[in-house]
């Protein structure tokens, strides 16, 4: 039986990178047609979650990692297409199944969600959504962007984008329909949650619609795409490239609670916004 969710011990990066043993990525299996995947804090400190999903039809990848921290993309290659490659091969065997088409998407438009996209050119069967503005309503159908909000058919499984500007100007959430998973990218997970203050309307304004999705939809995990907090309520990693070793990093998934308190604590500080410590996530504005 596979480890739940809460309880993985994810790669953590190490005091000396130079002597590490973990992979670059991390995989994880949530269930026979939903994989999470974690880059190294020793490729990258922002030690990206990216998640991988599977219907009848097609498949869909949310966001493709970062540089690595050596600024050389040439000298260290994130292997993100040969791992991703190797799961749908695997996911085609078990199945029986034909050609796998592909769709590349992402959370938001953030380089260390995208670098890895042209790993992924060229590439057969393969839909690149481009991360910006006018390419994420298009290809997702969000004509109301930013309110409203469409649907992705995957084949037997559907998935519910939102609009969630804020964090950046293209970001989304997104619902599962078969696990009720929502991802919700860098706009909340246990970690330090960056806003510009000139976006904070925009960030509130979002809050407000996932905190009412929440409330009309059952999510069982909600899922960002890092880890920045501790194990003890209300501390948190340094963020940057000199921060390569978490061992005592809080779990990866946070709760509805979780997203009403994010809500509560957008509302609260209304017009003027400053950081927000809380015990699993804080509110940072720029």
């Amino acid at each position: 039986m596979a480890v739940p969710l809460e309880e993985v011990k994810w790669i953590h990066g190490a005091r000396d990178c130079a002597a590490s043993t973990d992979p670059l990525i991390q995989t994880y299996e949530f269930d026979e047609d939903t994989f999470i995947l974690r880059v190294s804090k020793c490729f990258s400190f922002e030690a990206n979650f990216l998640y991988l999903m599977f219907g009848r039809e097609r498949a869909i990848l949310f966001d493709t990692g970062g540089r690595p921290d050596s600024g050389d993309p040439d000298e260290r290659r994130l292997p993100i297409r040969d791992t991703v490659d190797g799961m749908i091969a695997q996911w085609r065997q078990r199945h029986g199944a034909a050609a796998v088409d592909l769709i590349v998407a992402h959370t938001h438009g953030h380089p260390d969600h995208r670098f890895g996209d042209r790993e992924f050119s060229g590439r057969p069967n393969t839909k690149i959504v481009c991360p910006t503005l006018a390419s994420v309503k298009a290809f997702f159908g969000l004509t109301a962007w930013p309110e409203g909000q469409s649907e992705l058919h995957l084949g037997g499984r559907l998935l519910t984008v939102l609009p969630l500007p804020g964090h950046e100007t293209s970001h989304i959430a997104v619902h599962d329909s078969r696990t009720k998973v929502l991802l919700t990218g860098d706009t909340l997970y246990p970690g330090l949650l960056t806003v510009p203050a000139r976006d904070w309307p925009s960030y509130r304004r979002s809050a407000a619609r996932l905190a009412a999705f929440a409330n009309q939809n059952t999510c069982s995990h909600v899922l960002g795409a890092h880890i920045e907090m501790k194990k003890t309520p209300r501390e948190f990693y340094p963020v940057g490239p000199t921060s390569t070793y978490q061992p005592d990093e809080h779990a990866l998934p946070l709760t509805v609670a979780h997203l009403r308190e994010w809500h509560a604590a957008c509302e609260a500080m209304g017009t003027s916004p400053h950081r927000d410590i809380h015990d699993d996530f804080v509110i940072e504005i720029l």
